[in-house]
């Protein structure tokens, strides 16, 4: 591997990582119409689909995870939580723009930065990470 680290996956969970973000792709731009009408929508439906996205993009991202081979490091965590920080402040600023032609070009290309960290926190919960010369760390991190 690449200085001594080598990334892991199964067909089957590389397979499931291109269809998991393929999906995530398609809702993420499925945003930007409820971001574009967010002024028109009564606040309660406007923040009720953004929920109920949310929440279904969850389930996209933890089907088949299988949370105990996951790499048990602060850099994956950390890396994690600084995705879902950054992909909030995106959003955020996404949502306080105009409805304008210039301000859905904006959007859009805001859109797809969120998913490529998307792509990332997908990779993050599939990829496991192995080091050469640590057999034991690694037999441990398969347990």
């Amino acid at each position: 591997g690449l200085c001594g680290i080598q990334a892991v996956t199964t067909a089957d969970e590389r397979t499931l990582l291109v269809k998991k973000t393929i999906f995530v792709f398609v809702l993420t731009y499925a945003l930007i119409p409820l971001v574009m009408l967010k002024s028109d929508l009564p606040k309660l439906i406007y923040a009720t689909f953004l929920v109920a996205l949310h929440l279904f993009i969850l389930l996209v991202y933890f089907y088949k995870v299988n949370f105990r081979a996951l790499d048990p490091d602060w850099k994956s965590l950390t890396a994690r939580i600084a995705a879902l920080v950054l992909t909030s402040y995106i959003l955020y600023v996404a949502a306080k723009r105009g409805k304008g032609k210039r301000e859905l070009l904006q959007t859009c290309a805001e859109m797809f930065i969120i998913c490529v960290i998307h792509m990332v926190v997908l990779v993050l919960l599939v990829v496991r990470v192995r080091y050469e010369g640590y057999e034991h760390i690694n037999d441990k991190l398969s347990a």
